[in-house]
């Protein structure tokens, strides 16, 4: 019995280092792919890896009732999610709401208006939902989201907190006018929800909403203090 036991249990070490190596590789063959692709410096790719971290564990949160990270509970809203997913990877935004991201991206050089960008990117969005209540398409920065992935196609994979709750969303800057290609396949989800209300020239697609993209990983000094 104790032979036996012993056998086990350093059949399952053997087995659980293994899976730790072979998720090691992965994410290593992951990151070499993201600096062909994106044009990155070694320096960069190993900076890097705490985006692919955030972007690794916004699975965990689909679905989520509530945001919360160890004793922490974030708000539940967009902004709230953002600040969970990068507290998740021990990357504190210091509870910033969606305008305070984008201020912080913008002041640290850190947004860009790439139509590929990496996973770990927040998402900026305007005119989502007619925040002030003028009928007017002057509501900015109204929602953010966190890349997931990018498929060969430009397609991106973000997951955000929306009405529905946790939940994924796709976004595809070719084709920012096209909800769905002529396979029927989605490109750009619906953001904004249509009304009576609504002006002319309201639009409601991923893409037609989208501001910018912010690389927040990239900050070697997230703060933890609020703006």
């Amino acid at each position: 019995g104790l032979v036996y036991t012993g056998i086990a249990a350093a059949f399952f070490v053997v087995i659980g280092a293994a899976s730790g190596c072979a998720h090691r590789r992965a994410a290593r063959l992951e990151i070499a792919q993201l600096a062909d692709d994106h044009n990155l410096s070694r320096v960069q790719v190993r900076q890097h890896r705490a985006g692919v971290d955030v972007a690794h564990g916004l699975e965990g949160f689909l679905g989520a009732s509530s945001l919360e990270v160890g004793e922490q509970t974030f708000r539940h809203d967009c902004s709230g999610f953002v600040n969970a997913a990068y507290a998740a990877t021990g990357q504190s935004l210091g509870d910033r709401n969606s305008a305070a991201l984008y201020d912080l991206a913008r002041s640290n050089g850190v947004f860009h208006k790439r139509r590929r960008p990496l996973p770990g990117d927040v998402v900026f969005f305007d005119n989502t939902h007619d925040r002030n209540g003028n009928r007017r398409l002057d509501d900015k920065l109204t929602h953010v989201a966190v890349v997931e992935k990018v498929d060969d196609d430009g397609t991106i994979t973000l997951v955000h907190k929306g009405g529905s709750g946790v939940t994924r969303i796709v976004m595809n800057l070719r084709h920012r006018r096209l909800a769905r290609d002529d396979d029927g396949r989605e490109l750009n989800s619906h953001l904004r929800g249509k009304t009576q209300r609504d002006r002319r020239r309201t639009r409601y697609l991923a893409g037609q909403l989208w501001r910018g993209f912010g690389s927040l990983w990239r900050l070697p000094d997230l703060g933890v203090e609020e703006p």
